[in-house]
């Protein structure tokens, strides 16, 4: 849910100070809005220090559908493309910044090979569900020599990038990859190339995730499609990957999978510096919560942390040292 109205209090810093945790921009606190109570402890702290932030808006994503067009695909295409709103409906509840394109897993041919099949959807489309379905629906003609991970890499380099790519890939922006398919990949370069060459195109820090529905309906053997590389790349992405093996249950992947690309991406930035030689908690409307904090960079000049939970509207967030909450 998007944070109309995040409100964020933070304890002891130091152990007798009080820090603020700010999403920009914030209004200036009033002179009543400053005093603090330091306990005869000097570590449990009172803080009036209370802002209502402006709403939170959310990190934009860029999301690369690479389906397999081989033959016997045609009614997975459908499924996927008859539910957009599994996998967009929280992209749009929660106000995300969205681009989606779709490239196919043949490169032989040289219409496709990496270019994006329809065009570019956003946020901002008009009848998203409809254009994403004829987006998808890529048909089964396509080489059966299947190399979707050479599809996506040659889709977001030069020089289709800037030429029929051009658009979609923000540098302020996640990177979300889907692949589809019912067979394995046969690209020629290790997996581990390709998981370098995906996680080198944000420099900046933001995300790339990796989501691989593959084996589809009735395969025999789920071990073995475990082995695939569309398989191992999913997991080499650790926290960021996500696995569906031998199901075409598209509603729960999809809604898992957006659910986790929105949820993941709950930032809110430091007034101060975290002492990074003491160990810190969190909790997020008084339960323990995970987090990861980032250095400071040009958007939160003090540091950052992204919580593993968003809390809803009018949730409050508490960060102190692990001295401080015993």
């Amino acid at each position: 849910m998007l944070l109309r109205a995040l409100t964020v209090l933070v304890l002891a810093a130091a152990c007798g100070r009080t820090e603020l945790l700010e999403a920009p921009p914030v209004p200036t606190p009033t002179d009543s809005q400053r005093d603090v109570t330091v306990p005869p402890d000097g570590c449990r702290v009172t803080a009036t220090d209370v802002y209502q932030l402006t709403p939170f808006r959310r990190q934009p994503i860029d999301v690369l559908f690479v389906i397999d067009d081989s033959c016997s695909m045609e009614d997975d295409q459908a499924e996927l493309a008859n539910n957009f709103d599994a996998f967009f409906g929280a992209f749009r509840a929660n106000q995300v910044d969205f681009r989606v394109a779709a490239v196919t897993s043949d490169m032989e041919d040289d219409k496709r090979s990496g270019r994006f099949v329809g065009p570019i959807i956003t946020d901002q489309t008009p009848s998203a569900a409809e254009a994403f379905r004829r987006l998808v629906n890529v048909g089964s003609e396509g080489s059966a020599i299947e190399r979707a991970l050479g599809a996506a890499r040659a889709a977001l380099t030069e020089p289709l990038l800037g030429t029929t790519n051009r658009g979609f890939l923000r540098p302020e922006a996640d990177l979300a990859l889907v692949f589809l398919g019912d067979e394995d990949d046969q690209s020629n370069f290790p997996v581990s190339e390709f998981v370098a060459f995906a996680r080198g195109l944000k420099p900046g820090g933001q995300r790339v995730s990796a989501t691989s529905i593959v084996g589809l309906d009735g395969c025999l053997f789920p071990g073995l499609v475990r082995g695939w590389r569309l398989a191992v790349a999913a997991t080499s992405f650790e926290q960021d990957g996500n696995l569906a093996l031998c199901t075409t249950d598209y509603v729960n992947i999809l809604r898992t999978t957006a659910g986790r690309l929105v949820n993941q991406r709950c930032i809110v930035g430091l007034k101060r510096p975290i002492d990074r030689t003491r160990r810190v908690r969190v909790t997020v409307n008084g339960q323990p919560s995970g987090f990861r904090s980032t250095p400071p960079d040009t958007t939160y000049p003090n540091g950052s942390i992204e919580l593993e939970v968003c809390p809803s509207a009018g949730g409050t967030v508490n960060l102190g040292y692990d001295e401080c909450w015993r």
